[in-house]
């Protein structure tokens, strides 16, 4: 009977790994979560499982580091019926960057607003001033740049640091990540 409660707890347990949150065992920084295994040879065969899991093509960080955010700076999770502002104080330091928006199912969001990634060169080259990038179900007026998260359910946003400094493939919550703050939900204001 112990044997079948250890099998149980155990599949159950492991389930809940590959199927559960990609930050297993990383690193946070405010909503943003990382782990330096992802891509690594060193990488334990549970997180391996995940990134499988997740279709995560995955890089060592010397190469990119890739942070999740499933929830904004309160800690709601992140939903389509909500507006969200992202905003970047300064360009993470770092050769190229992207913020893809994923949906509830690990994949863009089926929508055809081609809205699903912002990347550095849409801030310009060079620019250390701050971004603002509005996540909506629809497109705002006033949005230059904009994610859609229509058809998203509970979505998650994925920041990729391309060629990072050294001292974020060390450290990554050194990294210039930007805040994700709720504007609005379900039509309220």
């Amino acid at each position: 009977m112990a044997i079948l409660a250890g099998l149980a707890g155990g599949s159950a347990l492991a389930l809940l790994l590959v199927f559960g949150p990609l930050e297993i065992g990383g690193a946070r920084a405010g909503p943003w979560r990382t782990n330096l295994l992802i891509g690594a040879p060193d990488a334990g065969p549970m997180l391996r499982a995940v990134i499988a899991r997740r279709g995560l093509l995955a890089l060592n960080r010397s190469e990119t580091i890739y942070f999740n955010a499933t929830t904004d700076d309160q800690g709601a999770a992140l939903r389509e019926d909500c507006t969200y502002r992202v905003s970047f104080d300064a360009q993470p330091d770092a050769r190229w960057w992207s913020l893809t928006l994923y949906a509830e199912d690990d994949y863009l969001a089926v929508n055809g607003d081609q809205a699903a990634s912002v990347t550095a060169g849409q801030a310009g080259p060079g620019i250390a001033e701050p971004m603002t990038v509005l996540i909506a179900a629809t497109r705002p007026d006033s949005a230059a740049s904009w994610l859609s998260s229509r058809n998203g359910g509970d979505f998650a946003l994925t920041m990729r640091l391309y060629q990072p400094a050294d001292a974020i493939s060390e450290a990554p919550t050194l990294a210039a990540l930007p805040a994700i703050e709720r504007l609005s939900c379900g039509g309220e204001s």
